[in-house]
């Protein structure tokens, strides 16, 4: 199956909306194509979890160009990590790609419309238990095991090696990479500002992934 590779992090809203808009275009065309995703955990770049005030500033921008995608945030819980949701789709992808995808898209519709705290392993399993197919008891077993701590670290090494300036980045199957696909932004002031957007792109990326079989 012919697989487009994409470094993320669960909680950053650029990655969330490029992750949503190349689901929604694959399956629009009816295109075979997995998505792998390489985890970038902003907390080891930046030493921190991202500050709430800049995540609620990037969410105020993106929501209009996806209203569906985000919803009015209530709660006062937040993360203190993402290691563990990140843990967890490693050990999904122990069951194919597609496992993995399911419950990668799973955890970021719950943070970002319903809010839950991603860091508490009863939530991560709550929402595991959401996605069809998904053998629990495989992934409970893998999870627990904490090899896939091991792969989330390496899998991150990997990307810092290969090359990245930021996320999220696809990496296309004849070595180009893509920052941030289909957005042009500026920042200032400490603000982002969406300058221009084309949505053409998923379609290319994906179509350039489709012709070159795994």
């Amino acid at each position: 199956m012919p697989v487009l590779e994409v470094a993320t992090d669960l909680h950053c809203p650029w990655s969330y909306v490029c992750v949503l808009r190349l689901r929604r275009v694959r399956d629009a065309l009816g295109l075979d194509v997995a998505l792998r995703h390489r985890y970038w955990p902003l907390e080891l770049v930046n030493g921190r979890v991202t500050a709430p005030y800049l995540l609620l500033a990037e969410i105020a921008v993106l929501a209009p160009l996806e209203p569906t995608a985000f919803a009015l945030r209530e709660a006062d819980e937040w993360p203190t990590t993402f290691l563990p949701a990140f843990e967890l789709v490693k050990a999904a992808e122990l069951q194919g790609l597609r496992a993995a995808e399911e419950l990668d898209a799973a955890l970021r519709r719950a943070y970002f419309v319903e809010h839950q705290n991603l860091s508490l392993r009863t939530v991560l399993f709550a929402i595991a238990a959401t996605v069809p197919g998904l053998d629990q008891a495989a992934l409970r077993e893998a999870y627990d095991s904490g090899r896939t701590r091991r792969v989330v670290l390496e899998e991150y090494e990997a990307l810092n090696r290969r090359g990245i300036d930021g996320i999220p980045t696809v990496y296309l199957p004849d070595g180009q990479r893509v920052l941030n696909p289909g957005l042009t932004v500026r920042w200032v002031q400490g603000l982002p500002h969406v300058l221009a957007e084309d949505q053409t792109i998923y379609e290319r990326l994906l179509r350039a992934a489709a012709a070159h079989p795994g």
